[in-house]
């Protein structure tokens, strides 16, 4: 066989060793490009201590502490290490300074919402008042809405929450209290009761009905427990920017997004809110006072929308925005200052003192009028001091600095586009805001001190609901849904934890999430 001359086999090495040369200098100029991507996001933030080594390069550390469900405890002590600003991602600094968190979130700020709100998309096709994230757009969003929030357009607000309380009172007390001692009574599931009220309060409100939650005791729809499953995925999701990006594209919604018909997931959730509203939409409105008929009034009569008409799809968007965040925050809400409280036996005996004497007196109706459960200070000092010990809400909320500013905090300079984060689970345990016993549920640090400090503590407490443009719309039903139930929980029943030394398990995502919180309930001789 003739062997091939000295001269093409030189060609053929020649051209192998170029195409390999190609590749290596391909490879050594990505490794190039990352290192001065990585260099140039580590500088920016450089004179920010960081949460942890990899923090200013990538979300590595974030994604895995939220997906660990423990990043409130893991937050919660950063800045005793870090100082008051903490890097805990390329672009994230988090803040436990309530200054900071005012000046970010004032009306008169022009910090935007970063775009971790768009993970509150339950339906991902549509925002809802909590994704707007641009300050004017938000603005004339909430205006739009704030006549069904604050009872404006959705008549007795108060008298629709007291309804369910009685039923709430009347399902424990027929089906849970003890008659007598070893008799076998069930116990009371604190989660799922808590839970079931929220759901039946929102639905009424929000739909014109009930769903029933309550009086069947039971998960309709699988509602709460798609919700149980999905918040993991949820706050990772929302703190980890790329994965966000991606699965909120329109190429991933397109191909394999959640549809109604789907049996889990959000598809789920969206069905729900879809078959509701639906109903709303199909027939006369039937003099409803609800959300609904402030959304979009006069409908069917009228076939053009109003100034504030909502849509058909905006509705469910709403709606379904209002199930999650609302019931689920305000249920954390009412758990923790329930148990807080049993779990202290003097705060205990003192506030149904002052629910014994206000009953005595007559100064109360039933259920308890929310202007008559301000007049009581110890049950508004154990409100504050149980929001204080466990916030409602969890999450980063972050606000972005402006183009045109590049504000100085703690003496370090913050770059336009520095996403400023919440640390809410830090803030609420400052000794330097709340006294030296910070870390202790003592309900007396309002009731002791005087009215300016105690004004000044009770404010910094209400920055879980937001502040500014941007607090939460919901917050005033919230806080009467949270004064009724335990006023009327402590008036009529004594309650006791079934497992003192450890009553439920618990771990955090954008709620936190407790399981088998047992409570024995007998009626109050």
């Amino acid at each position: 066989m003739e062997e091939l001359s000295p001269e093409p086999r030189y060609r053929l090495v020649g051209a192998h060793i170029r195409r390999q040369s190609i590749w290596h200098i391909a490879i050594v100029l990505v490794v190039i490009w990352v290192a001065q991507n990585y260099i140039r996001t580590w500088k920016r933030l450089r004179h920010i201590p960081s949460a942890h080594i990899t923090a200013p390069f990538s979300y590595y550390w974030l994604g895995r502490t939220t997906y660990s469900g423990r990043q409130y405890w893991v937050l919660r002590d950063l800045h005793a290490k870090h100082g008051p600003l903490v890097r805990i991602g390329p672009n994230e600094v988090l803040t436990d300074d309530p200054n900071v968190l005012r000046t970010v979130s004032s009306t008169r700020s022009n910090y935007a919402r970063s775009d971790w709100y768009h993970a509150g998309r339950f339906n991902p096709y549509r925002d809802n008042l909590f994704t707007i994230i641009d300050p004017g757009a938000h603005k004339k969003a909430k205006a739009r809405s704030m006549a069904a929030y604050n009872g404006r357009d959705t008549g007795g607000l108060e008298g629709i929450i007291d309804e369910q309380v009685k039923i709430f009172i009347d399902v424990i007390r027929n089906r849970y209290v003890v008659a007598s001692p070893g008799n076998g009574q069930p116990l009371l599931d604190l989660v799922a009761i808590t839970s079931y009220f929220t759901m039946d309060v929102i639905t009424r409100m929000g739909f014109g009905k009930a769903v029933g939650y309550l009086e069947d005791e039971k998960d309709h729809y699988d509602f709460l427990g798609t919700v149980d499953e999905l918040w993991p995925r949820m706050s990772t999701v929302a703190d980890v920017p790329w994965i966000r990006k991606f699965l909120f594209s329109p190429f991933v919604l397109k191909f394999v997004g959640p549809k109604t018909s789907d049996t889990k997931g959000f598809g789920a959730l969206m069905g729900f809110a879809a078959e509701w509203v639906g109903r709303r939409f199909s027939a006369p409105d039937g003099g409803h006072k609800d959300f609904l008929a402030s959304f979009r009034p006069n409908f069917p009569f009228h076939a053009s929308l109003m100034a504030k008409g909502f849509t058909e799809e905006e509705c469910q968007s709403e709606g379904l925005f209002l199930l999650l965040a609302g019931s689920e925050s305000t249920a954390n809400a009412m758990r923790s200052i329930l148990v807080h409280t049993m779990s202290s036996p003097t705060v205990y005996n003192r506030l149904v003192a002052e629910i014994q004497n206000a009953v005595r007196a007559e100064n109360v109706s039933y259920p308890i009028t929310l202007d008559q459960a301000r007049r009581l200070p110890y049950l508004q000092a154990i409100i504050y001091e149980g929001l204080r010990m466990r916030p409602p809400i969890l999450g980063l909320f972050p606000k972005i600095v402006p183009l045109d500013e590049s504000p100085i905090f703690h003496e370090k300079l913050l770059p336009p586009g520095t996403a400023v984060c919440m640390n809410m689970s830090s803030m609420l345990q400052s000794t330097a805001l709340f006294g030296a016993d910070a870390d202790v549920f003592r309900p007396e640090r309002f009731t002791e001190a005087d009215e300016e400090t105690r004004r000044q503590m009770e404010l910094d407490v209400e920055m879980v609901f937001g502040y500014g443009g941007w607090v939460c719309a919901g917050k005033n039903i919230a806080m009467m849904d949270i004064a009724k139930v335990v006023f009327e929980m402590f008036r009529l029943f004594d309650l006791q934890l079934v497992k003192p030394f450890e009553p439920c398990d618990n771990i955090g995502y954008g709620v936190f999430m407790d399981k088998g919180l047992k409570v024995r309930v007998s009626a109050k001789m």
